[in-house]
């Protein structure tokens, strides 16, 4: 009988992980709503989305970027993936930042003060407000850093996967998440005590500062996302399905530390600790989810993935254009809230619908689609250390897709084959408060931060 041989790596699209992203956009417009007020109710949402929601997207970026590199190479990925996230970030930094950074200046403080006047300094002393320079987009500058890391992180962890140490060590669901938890731990313990050792002294809590500790606190989740892709038959299979036990034990220790029963388990290294753990089960539990509700195409997801680009970029400008055209002010509650989160969604998929999708010059400037040039697909994946590292088969709803060259080129975030990236990147976690300070992260209802936003 003739053997069966399997696509190309590059040729599967996991539906399911652009309905996860889709979802984690949603998500962010709901946390970023959070910002204008005090209600409980949202908090308790950004409060949740701290937990996963970044996790989780560094996660889908690392496996995406294996995926590529192994189909095209890493000089051709790297360079086409800087000039799709470099472009947008540009654009909007530019653009639409220093107004976001006006009104939001003018919603949370008083007086009020004219576009060219803040642009001038003309401000009061520690204004309130989410008043960073990059607000959201620190988001899009991490993942340059990772983008360029990429190439090596994949030499790597490639030389890791065929060992035999790291084949008996996954052998199995439990072994599995075992040797995840413990790998993420210690790589997570490494990180934290080399940035304060290292980084903080030299470039200390400053913008350049905070973006260094983002972007060592989410590296081992893309790490994670790349090395699911490189062993995907048999790591990802074990990922990718319900942790109940562990999400219960990890959530009962984050809820101990949380309301001080374990003190050593909220603050430090216990709370690096207990938040590590309980956001890989989450994901866990996300992935294993999103497996089994979107097993193939779906339109829904496959348009929400394809317009969370815009979305993400656009949302954080128009929670505030709303909220002043609607005179609203700090004291609002979740109510109004919901009604602001609902609209913003509404008007940037709009947006997107009408604007974007009409325009090749917005597309380059807002979702970072260029046109590829005709030409060859590029080097093929790499060869895995064995047969059961072989992508299976797709079964039906799964994609076969153009070449690289045959379309345009864009969305960083997308888990189609590089040459049909309709999908796009969804929204960034968490923007940080203007004096980057570090608070405690505490539940919801208690008061003060729990982390940063």
């Amino acid at each position: 009988m003739k053997e069966t041989t399997a696509p190309p790596a590059g040729d599967v699209h996991y539906h399911h992980l652009d309905a996860l992203r889709g979802m984690f956009m949603l998500v962010g417009v709901f946390v970023h709503v959070s910002t204008l007020g005090h209600d409980r109710v949202f908090r308790g949402i950004a409060y949740a989305s701290g937990l996963f929601r970044m996790q989780g997207f560094y996660l889908i970026s690392g496996f995406l970027s294996a995926m590529l590199i192994g189909k095209y190479g890493a000089a051709r990925t790297v360079r086409r993936r800087v000039a799709a996230v470099g472009a947008p970030l540009v654009s909007t930094l530019v653009l639409f930042n220093p107004a976001t950074l006006w009104l939001t200046y003018n919603f949370h403080n008083d007086p009020n003060v004219s576009f060219p006047g803040f642009l001038r300094g003309q401000t009061i002393p520690h204004p309130q407000g989410e008043l960073h320079w990059t607000l959201h987009l620190w988001f899009l500058i991490v993942l340059l850093v990772y983008v360029l890391c990429t190439p090596a992180v994949v030499v790597i962890l490639s030389r890791v996967v065929p060992t035999a140490a790291f084949r008996q060590a996954t052998a199995g669901r439990l072994r599995t998440m075992t040797t995840i938890v413990m790998a993420m731990l210690v790589f997570t313990i490494v990180l934290r005590g080399g940035r304060r050792a290292v980084i903080e002294p030299v470039l200390g809590t400053g913008t350049v500062g905070e973006l260094a500790r983002f972007t060592l606190e989410f590296l081992p989740y893309y790490c994670l996302g790349v090395l699911l892709y490189l062993d995907r038959t048999r790591l990802l299979a074990h990922f990718q399905r319900p942790a109940p036990v562990l999400l219960a034990v990890s959530g009962l220790a984050l809820l101990a530390g949380d309301r001080g029963w374990v003190a050593q388990l909220g603050t430090g290294t216990g709370l690096v600790l207990t938040d590590t753990v309980f956001s890989i089960a989450l994901v866990a539990t996300m992935f294993a989810v999103g497996a089994w509700l979107v097993p193939g195409p779906h339109p829904a997801a496959r348009y929400l993935a394809d317009a969370s680009y815009t979305v993400y970029l656009f949302h954080f400008f128009f929670i505030y254009v709303l909220a002043t055209l609607f005179g609203f002010d700090t004291s609002l509650h979740w109510p109004t809230m919901l009604l602001l989160a609902l609209l913003t969604i509404a008007v940037t998929l709009a947006i997107h619908q009408f604007l974007i999708l009409r325009s090749a010059f917005l597309r380059k400037m807002f979702n970072g689609k260029f046109p590829a040039r005709a030409g060859g697909s590029g080097r093929a994946a790499a060869p895995a250390a064995g047969p059961e590292h072989q992508v299976a088969r797709p079964a039906a709803g799964v994609g076969h897709h153009a070449e690289f060259g045959d379309i345009e080129f864009g969305d960083p975030e997308s888990t189609l084959p590089l040459a049909n990236g309709r999908g796009a990147l969804a929204d960034a976690e968490r923007t940080q408060r203007l004096t980057w300070v570090y608070q405690p992260r505490i539940a919801p209802g208690q008061s003060g931060n729990r982390g940063y936003l």
